[in-house]
């Protein structure tokens, strides 16, 4: 989603273009299973933090989009 809305913010938060990005991941360099726990594992920091100060910044989310695929929330 970052690549598509934010290219610029990409760049400065990977160091690597959306052009540079997807052509790694078409030659497989990144472990999908491994991107996924960490993309899932951080949502739901970002989640319980965001809860703890008294925000619910996605009310009513039923699924997380991670790296490669989606999963349900519980």
């Amino acid at each position: 989603m970052i690549t598509k809305l934010e290219p610029e913010l990409f760049m400065t938060v990977t160091g690597l273009t959306v052009q540079d990005f997807h052509l790694l991941v078409g030659l497989r360099v990144f472990n999908t299973e491994q991107m996924n726990q960490a993309v899932f594992a951080f949502r739901r920091y970002e989640d319980a933090s965001l809860r703890y100060t008294g925000i619910e910044s996605h009310e009513g989310l039923t699924h997380y989009g991670l790296y490669n695929t989606v999963v349900a929330v519980e």
